[in-house]
C-alpha cells in the first residue's frame, strides 16, 4: 500500500486480478498463495480458477465440498485473520472462440464454454458482478460492441503473464474503448505456478482503505491503472473529474492534472492519449522520481476518452484507466 496526494485522499494498492491455484490448472493451495504474495509486498489477489474444475469434490477437514466452496470459504477465513492483505475469488470461463473472461465478486459459478451472449446476460441479470476481458488477442475483436453485455464489463487486460511470456494488450484495449467499451485498464500475472508476485507487472487501485467491499468499489469503478513498476504511484483528473470516472462536457476547456511518482523505475516520459490511441498531449522528463503535470486542453468531436501513459527507464510503461467525455448539451 502506498499513500500518494490526491484530492480524494485516496491510497494505491497492489494485488494480482487473475491467477490459478491447484483447484484447476494452477499450483499451490489457496492460503499458500495468499502467504506467498503477502510476502511479495501485494495488497491483494483474485484467484480465477478455470468454471470447469470447479463443481468437482475435494475433502475438506471431514467432510466433502466443492472447490468453488473451498475457495470461497478459504477467502474468507484468511481475510478474518489478516487485515494488511485481502484474498478475493473468481472463476474464468471461455466465451465462445473470440478468448476468456473473469467474473469475480459472484457467490456463483456456472460450468461450460460461453456459446450465446444472450444466456450469459440472463445470468448475469441474476448474479450482478464484475466481468473482465482477459489476455484479448485479435479474435476478441469479433465480439464488437454489446450494449447489453457493456453493462456488466468493467476491465481489460492490456498487460497479460509473467517473464518471457508476458504480453501487453494496450492497441486492442485502445479498440475497444473507440468501440464504446467502458473498460478500465488492469494488468494481471495469471499465475499457473508460485510465482505470484515476482514479476513487477500488477494492477493498482485507488481506494480509501483494504477491505473487500473497497476492492470491488474501486475495480467496478475502474478507478484503476496497469504497472509494470511494482512502485509506480499514478494518478490523473480531468476537471475534478478521476480516472475511470465520465466526464460531461458541454463546452471550454479541459483541465488535465497528472501526478505520478516512482523512486526505484525513474519517469521518463508521459503521453496523453484519445480515440485510435493518438497522442494528444506528450512531455519528455530527465528521468524524474516524481512529476506534476497540468494542462488544457479542447477536445475534438470524437475524443470520447482520455488514457495516461507513463515510460519509465527499464523499458516499463504504465496504462491509465480512462476518463470518459460524455457530450450533454442540456447541461448548463
Amino acid at each position: 500500500m502506498s499513500n500518494f496526494s490526491n484530492s480524494q485522499n485516496l491510497n494505491i494498492y497492489y494485488g494480482i486480478p487473475h491467477c490459478h491455484s491447484s483447484l484447476s490448472t494452477g499450483q499451490g493451495k489457496p492460503n499458500d498463495i495468499f502467504d506467498y504474495a503477502k510476502k511479495r509486498g501485494l495488497d491483494f489477489l483474485i484467484i480465477t480458477d478455470h468454471n470447469n474444475c470447479l463443481d468437482e469434490t475435494i475433502k475438506s477437514s471431514s467432510s466433502k465440498t466443492s472447490k468453488w466452496s473451498y475457495l470461497i470459504k478459504c477467502c474468507e477465513k484468511y481475510n478474518k485473520k489478516h487485515k494488511s492483505f485481502v484474498g478475493l475469488y473468481g472463476f474464468e470461463s471461455k466465451l465462445g472462440n473470440m478468448g476468456d473472461i473473469n467474473i469475480i465478486n459472484s457467490y456463483y459459478f456456472f460450468k461450460g464454454t460461453i456459446k450465446n451472449l444472450d444466456n450469459l446476460i440472463l445470468w448475469l441479470m441474476s448474479n450482478p458482478c464484475i466481468l473482465t476481458f482477459n489476455h484479448p488477442h485479435t479474435a476478441m475483436e469479433s465480439l464488437g460492441f454489446n450494449e447489453d453485455l457493456s453493462n456488466y464489463v468493467y476491465l481489460m487486460e492490456v498487460g497479460n503473464g509473467t517473464g518471457n511470456k508476458y504480453t501487453r494488450f494496450e492497441k486492442r484495449y485502445y479498440k475497444f474503448l473507440d468501440m464504446g467499451w467502458k473498460v478500465g485498464a488492469i494488468n494481471s500475472q495469471d499465475n499457473h505456478k508460485m510465482n505470484f508476485g515476482d514479476s513487477e507487472n500488477l494492477t493498482a487501485i485507488l481506494c480509501n482503505e483494504l477491505t473487500e467491499e473497497n476492492i470491488y468499489y474501486a475495480l467496478k469503478n475502474r478507478r484503476t491503472y496497469s504497472t509494470e513498476s511494482a512502485s509506480l504511484k499514478l494518478n490523473f483528473s480531468i476537471n475534478k473529474i478521476i480516472m475511470g470516472d465520465i466526464l460531461y462536457y458541454k463546452k471550454g476547456k479541459l483541465n488535465f492534472k497528472i501526478h505520478a511518482k516512482d523512486n526505484t523505475n525513474l519517469i521518463e516520459k508521459l503521453q496523453v492519449l484519445s480515440v485510435g490511441g493518438k497522442v494528444i498531449k506528450e512531455i519528455s522528463f530527465p528521468k524524474l522520481s516524481k512529476i506534476k503535470y497540468i494542462c488544457n486542453h479542447i477536445p475534438n468531436n470524437d475524443e470520447k476518452w482520455y488514457v495516461i501513459k507513463i515510460f519509465q527507464e527499464n523499458n516499463k510503461i504504465a496504462i491509465s484507466s480512462p476518463i470518459f467525455i460524455e457530450r450533454n448539451n442540456l447541461l448548463n
